[in-house]
C-alpha cells in the first residue's frame, strides 16, 4: 500500500513540474535570446507573464534581480535589492527629511533606460509607505512601478 502511495505521489509531482516547463515553453524566443545575452550569469530564472509583458525573475551572484520585457523581446526595466546603506547620499538625506520617524526596510535600484531610480520601502507608525527616488533624492510621484 504505501509503495502504491508513493507511486501516486512521484506522478502527482512529475506532471506538476511538467506544467513548469511548459510555462518556460511559452516565453517567446526573443526575450530569452535577450535576457541571455543581456544578463549571462542569471541563476534560478522563473519566468512570469503579465498581460503582454514577461517578467524574469532570478538571482545574479546570490541577489535577487527582476527583468520587465516587452513580448517583442525590448527590455523595460530591470531591479534588484540594494542594501540601506547603499542608497545615494541624497536619497538617504531625503528620507531622512522627509520621512523622519520612518526605517528602510527594503530598497530596490531601478534602470529604465538609462535612469536610475531608487524604489524604497519604509516601515513606520502606523503605516509602511513605498517611495521611488530618482539618483538626486527627489520623490517620483504617480510612477508605474512593479
Amino acid at each position: 500500500m504505501n509503495s502504491l502511495l508513493l507511486m501516486l505521489v512521484l506522478c502527482i509531482s512529475g506532471s506538476a513540474f511538467a506544467q513548469d516547463v511548459r510555462v518556460q515553453q511559452s516565453i517567446p524566443p526573443v526575450v530569452e535570446k535577450n535576457f541571455k545575452k543581456k544578463f549571462p550569469a542569471a541563476k534560478d530564472v522563473e519566468w512570469h507573464r503579465q498581460g503582454d509583458r514577461v517578467l524574469a525573475d532570478f538571482d545574479v551572484n546570490r541577489v535577487d534581480h527582476k527583468a520587465l520585457y516587452e513580448a517583442n523581446g525590448k527590455l523595460l526595466a530591470w531591479k534588484y535589492d540594494v542594501r540601506s546603506g547603499a542608497l545615494p547620499a541624497p536619497v538617504t538625506r531625503a528620507i531622512r527629511t522627509q520621512y523622519k520617524g520612518f526605517k528602510v526596510d527594503d530598497a530596490e535600484m531601478i534602470t529604465r533606460g538609462k535612469e536610475i531610480f531608487y524604489q524604497v520601502e519604509l516601515d513606520g507608525k502606523p503605516d509602511d509607505l513605498k517611495v521611488v527616488f530618482d539618483k538626486e533624492g527627489k520623490v517620483i510621484e504617480n510612477a508605474d512601478w512593479w
